[in-house]
């Protein structure tokens, strides 16, 4: 007999055996009495073996299928204990979707604690300046930059950012000459900040002016600005949020008092978001709340 057509007719078989009544056994399958005889009998076809005793208003069973119940019993039960172990270890996928500047300094470096938490969850970090459509259900968390209003979902604001202008720790900030100093652009499109900061608008609202002849470089990605500074190249106007370790660590400084104030990174969660959501949220809030550091001085 070969096992593989015979699962539900094994099945079949259990419950009208255990509940001894056909029309039971039929209500807990779905099935019609009928549909339920015919797969006892067909069972019995493929085992040439009768397995139950029928009589006029009751069955009972015959010596064979008292032998097969406990062995059938003993084999669903085995499956479904190795299902329900492989359901609870089983890992969930956990996307959080942001900019690669705050994922490289405020996600990436924790993740091992974070997996730590949560050892059945496994993490994807996602990095894009693009607006997210969370109904999709790519993303289980998002952390967005811009002015906060999104729709079709719940926004939580994490922090507002600021621009800053820094330089390498070298640099005398009171002696720096603005009309030839050299000046470290990043730029990352109109489309995603409308109010983009820039060097222009900073130097305008001090009435500076920048000299044809300064030297200007620009760059697409934040990292390599600030690798720009960090090697002594001049100086760039970074957010304060990417930049915080860095001051912290007194490896790079800011260089002028005068503060732009930018956008804030925004929390996106799905309404119906589950309680996992929701604790690795508030998780990554801790995180950044314990290392950011507001009011850093000149």
């Amino acid at each position: 007999m070969d096992l593989h057509y015979s699962l539900e007719q094994l099945l079949a078989f259990q419950y009208v055996a255990e509940h001894l009544s056909f029309k039971k056994a039929a209500n807990q399958l779905f099935l019609t009495p009928t549909a339920l005889s015919h797969r006892i009998k067909k069972l019995e076809q493929q085992l040439n073996v009768q397995l139950f005793e029928r009589h006029t208003r009751a069955i009972s069973l015959t010596p064979e299928g008292n032998y097969l119940l406990k062995h059938v019993q003993s084999g669903f039960e085995q499956i479904q204990t190795a299902l329900n172990q492989l359901q609870h270890h089983k890992q969930r996928l956990f996307t959080i979707t942001t900019t690669s500047s705050f994922a490289s300094e405020w996600i990436i470096p924790y993740l091992p604690e974070l997996q730590s938490r949560f050892p059945n969850m496994m993490f994807r970090v996602h990095t894009s300046y693009d607006p997210v459509n969370m109904a999709s259900g790519l993303y289980d968390l998002a952390i967005r930059y811009g002015l906060g209003g999104y729709q079709d979902v719940n926004v939580e604001l994490l922090a507002e950012d600021e621009y800053v202008a820094v330089g390498h720790p070298s640099l005398n900030s009171e002696t720096i000459d603005w009309s030839s100093i050299p000046l470290i652009h990043f730029t990352w499109g109109d489309e995603y900040c409308p109010n983009r900061i820039s060097w222009q608008k900073w130097f305008d609202r001090q009435n500076l002016h920048i000299h044809a002849s300064q030297q200007q470089v620009f760059y697409t990605q934040e990292n390599h600005a600030i690798q720009a500074v960090l090697s002594g190249q001049g100086v760039a106007l970074l957010s304060r949020i990417t930049i915080t370790k860095d001051l912290q660590q007194q490896r790079i400084k800011i260089v002028s008092p005068y503060i732009e104030k930018a956008l804030g990174y925004y929390f996106l969660t799905l309404p119906t978001a589950d309680p996992v959501v929701n604790e690795i949220k508030q998780w990554c809030r801790d995180k950044f709340l314990q290392s950011y550091v507001v009011n850093i001085q000149i």
